[in-house]
């Protein structure tokens, strides 16, 4: 990588809509720092490679190296096709290694020698990068279940239901939670709230864990075009390109109804506790429809396993 040497590689991640994409930009904004569009790299290539099969087959790794670069974030990222197809015939054929060079590619373009990306759903994936980046940082981005569910109200992959869509966030949790504790001390998790409420104190501490000097420029992200996020593709983002506004922090008090508030609190009402989230909602009233929401999503988890049982024998 010319001069351009990786020596740091960070991971954002947490449940969509807590604000990733907005940390993404503002550390963007840092001079040293370049953080990479939603790449699923590990979700779309690595979780198919029963589909890629084995890589040392050069049409196998072909494949594999043509769906890369064909995917609309690799031109999103203004990586060149050409020198990145060249660059992959002389590196260790596996997906960690690939993966590697993609957020190289990335670095060597914006001239920063610490290089990471955001993709949400990673957070389901840490352990497997971390195996691919043993000394790789990841900052998990946790913001209010309410507030998550209801941004989910206005984009497509929601459920429609605001029980299922908190689910989402409540497994996220507790998949952070159950991590090894060797992955644990690269993780860092901020809130949402504090990021926007307090962002000189927050985004010093983000630093001092990633190892760079805090940058007042990084307070002034909105104000920098740097084109990866589009917002033609993902409208729902387009609040990106405005000044943190608190407003946003308490906006689903107004727009979730009461019934909504205590079905979503009625799900994660421990983490949300743990995290300091206040619940609008007693905890003995919460408690039946706890319960209940836990066993029927027992019921159903044990359902789709005979499913799954018996499609595998047929």
């Amino acid at each position: 990588m010319n001069q351009h040497t990786v020596k740091k590689r960070i991971f954002l991640v947490g449940t969509p809509r807590s604000g990733i994409t907005l940390l993404q930009q503002i550390l963007n904004a840092h001079s040293q720092i370049a953080i990479a569009p939603e790449t699923n790299f590990v979700k779309k290539f690595w979780g198919k490679r029963r589909l890629y099969k084995n890589l040392s087959n050069d049409q196998n790794y072909h494949k594999l190296i043509y769906d890369i670069v064909k995917k609309p974030v690799f031109a999103e990222m203004g990586l060149n096709a050409d020198d990145f197809r060249q660059a992959a015939l002389s590196i260790t054929r596996d997906y960690g290694s690939l993966f590697n060079l993609l957020l190289e590619k990335f670095a060597e373009l914006k001239k920063t020698s610490i290089v990471g990306e955001k993709t949400p759903e990673h957070l389901r994936y840490i352990e497997m990068i971390y195996k691919f980046f043993p000394s790789a940082l990841f900052i998990h981005i946790v913001r209010d279940p309410r507030a998550v569910v209801n941004s989910w109200r206005k984009v497509p992959w929601s459920s429609g239901n605001v029980i299922d869509d908190t689910r989402v966030w409540h497994r996220n949790m507790i998949l952070i939670d159950n991590l090894p504790t060797h992955i644990k001390y690269s993780i860092m998790t901020i809130n949402y709230e504090k990021l926007v409420l307090y962002p000189e104190q927050t985004l010093k501490k983000i630093c001092n864990f990633i190892g760079v000097e805090f940058e007042a420029q990084m307070l002034e992200f909105h104000t920098i075009n740097n084109n990866l996020v589009n917002v033609d593709r993902e409208p729902w983002k387009i609040n990106i390109r405005q000044p943190l506004n608190p407003k946003l922090i308490n906006q689903w008090q107004s727009e979730l109804s009461p019934s909504m508030i205590f079905d979503i609190e009625a799900v994660p009402w421990f983490q949300m506790i743990r995290l300091r989230y206040p619940l609008n909602t007693p905890l003995f009233k919460l408690l039946p429809k706890s319960l209940k929401i836990y066993f029927s999503e027992n019921k159903r988890n044990q359902i789709n396993q005979q499913i799954k049982s018996l499609l595998r024998i047929k």
